[in-house]
């Protein structure tokens, strides 16, 4: 049996797929640099909305506590509404002089 002649591998068609190789792995660090970059912006607005979130808690904490004393105001204004329409009345009822 002939040995059969070993092809050799034509540079031509060497360097094509090394420029090839070289493409595709520019790509693929491309893609890697895109995912880390991808992947920082979503620990920051993932720290972010954490940070909101204390800080709408912290608003809400103080909006309840407003609120209470808001309606503490409200009802001493009315407390005092009433007192001054009773001296009012009594200040009229008094016998002119």
């Amino acid at each position: 049996m002939p040995a059969e002649p070993q092809s050799t591998p034509q540079p031509t068609l060497v360097a094509d797929g090394l420029a090839d190789f070289f493409r595709l792995e520019e790509k693929i660090h491309g893609i890697t640099a895109a995912l880390r970059q991808a992947q920082s912006a979503r620990q920051e607005a993932e720290a972010k909305a954490e940070q909101a979130q204390a800080k709408y808690g912290e608003l809400k904490r103080d909006y309840a506590v407003l609120e209470k004393e808001l309606v503490g105001l409200r009802k001493e204004r009315e407390e005092v509404r009433r007192r001054v329409e009773k001296l009012i009345q009594q200040i009229e009822a008094l016998p002119a002089e």
